[in-house]
């Protein structure tokens, strides 16, 4: 399977301390995919739910850069999975569009006509974190560290992924 292009998009909020680290992967894969002459897009956004299905029509693959907050791994774990691999938890009536759920957000555009990746499609590399509400621009040690890892882990999806490559010379 081969994908034109390939929007990454850094998710998070820089001034909230660790929830900021998908902005950080995202820049970083960004230079890196200019490097290589990537054929990818690089975003970085702190929206969810329907916002976020907005900004992904019309991309056949999509991968997320975000932190996560399991409590099941140690700080600084990176963790990769697609979105058909998760399960959707909003079943019920939600107050607002941030609340939705990506899936569902997802679902309802198609619905809508959208051309939007396949759950398969949408791939997610995250970096376990605790301190995603610190009111602070900096990333806590653990989580620091582990950004070259979620690059490298980016860096090896695109190859997977089969992104195109640029020529250099145009």
């Amino acid at each position: 399977m081969t994908f034109k292009k390939i929007l990454v998009i850094g998710l998070g909020n820089p001034i909230l301390g660790d929830d900021g680290v998908g902005w950080v992967i995202a820049r970083e894969v960004e230079a890196l995919g200019a490097e290589h002459g990537y054929n990818i897009e690089v975003d970085c956004l702190a929206l969810g739910g329907l916002s976020l299905m907005e900004r992904l029509i019309g991309y056949p693959c999509v991968i997320l850069i975000d932190s996560l907050n399991t409590c099941k791994r140690p700080q600084g774990s990176v963790i990769t999975f697609t979105l058909e691999d998760l399960v959707d938890l909003n079943h019920g009536h939600s107050s607002a569009a941030h609340d939705t759920s990506l899936k569902t957000a997802l679902e309802v555009g198609r619905k809508l006509g959208a051309v939007l990746p396949a759950d398969k499609d949408v791939h997610v590399v995250a970096i376990e974190a605790q301190h995603v509400y610190d009111f602070e621009e900096i990333l806590s040690p653990a989580i620091a560290a582990a950004v070259p890892a979620a690059v490298q882990q980016v860096i090896e999806l695109l190859n997977d992924l089969n992104v195109e490559v640029l020529d250099p010379e145009l």
